[in-house]
């Protein structure tokens, strides 16, 4: 289905973001690379940009680090269980106990929240990205090249040559489903099927070989919205899903859960992102 422009139009006229609204020749006149019918059109907002995940996280590490957090990679947490006024975290080697307790565990939310007496309906699917050596590289730098969405059948996504020396291109939300014990690291060949015929449709220019293939998972809501929320019987244990887009807002999570874990209450607690709202307790 096509996502129809109104709504984020809307969304941006009452937050007071700049944008601008394009017609098809208006969006092939800016970035000739791009191939589309009349009926297209455009929201290009200025001042959007890309967040380096890897540096972004390095920061946030050093950090909790000088604020004099342990971190403990490749240290699985087996079970979570309510110990006493707080809880106990059961690893291969020991267990962990803390008054408070923020819980951000994505494909394995349920397992964790199993304790609790909670399961939510998450829809896992195995999704894959790819970077193409791109026929025309100079048209897909970033300085000349926006971060794009494709609102409809396919939906894609793409971002310019940015950490790799081509562009990103993928479907949102185009993998099969799947758990965290049966997704595999090998690409899908349908999957890779459609992100080329898209890419010679409308990109021909990004055509190339894939200079690489990554599979990641989805961790889906039913109406693809976040969850922050302590969890349901707690007053000292939050939790939170960013359902496939929730890493550039990943600082006001993070001060989201620890105020929720720690007080009970922030003012980033929502009903929208609610763990007892309709789409997430309604049976199907």
């Amino acid at each position: 289905p096509i996502d129809e422009p109104a709504p984020f139009l809307h969304a941006m006229r009452e937050e007071g973001v700049e944008h601008e609204v394009l017609d098809a020749a208006a969006l092939v006149a800016r970035w000739p690379v791009w191939h589309v019918s009349d009926a297209v059109v455009a929201i290009y907002q200025h001042d959007a940009g890309i967040v380096a995940a890897s540096r972004a996280n390095a920061v946030h590490r050093r950090l909790a680090r000088a604020r004099g957090a342990d971190l403990l990679p490749e240290t699985p947490v087996e079970k979570v269980s309510p110990d006493r006024d707080g809880f106990a975290l059961e690893t291969a080697t020991r267990t962990y106990r803390c008054g408070s307790l923020v819980i951000a565990a994505d494909a394995w939310m349920n397992e964790v929240l199993a304790p609790f007496g909670v399961h939510l309906p998450l829809r896992i699917l195995q999704e894959q990205v790819t970077y193409f050596d791109a026929t025309d590289p100079a048209s897909f730098d970033p300085a000349t090249f926006p971060v794009w969405i494709w609102h409809s059948d396919p939906h894609m996504y793409g971002l310019p040559s940015f950490g790799r020396p081509g562009p990103k291109v993928a479907v949102h939300g185009g993998g099969p489903e799947v758990t965290p014990e049966t997704r595999t690291f090998q690409p899908d060949p349908g999957y890779a099927a459609v992100v080329e015929r898209f890419i010679r449709e409308h990109l021909p220019g990004a055509v190339g070989p894939p200079l690489e293939v990554r599979t990641c998972l989805y961790t889906l809501t039913p109406d693809q919205d976040f969850v922050l929320d302590l969890v349901p019987g707690t007053s000292n244990a939050s939790f939170g899903l960013g359902t496939a887009h929730g890493f550039k807002f990943a600082s006001v999570f993070g001060r989201t859960l620890v105020e929720l874990a720690l007080d009970g209450i922030s003012e980033w607690r929502l009903p929208r992102f609610a763990a007892d709202r309709r789409s997430l307790t309604q049976q199907a």
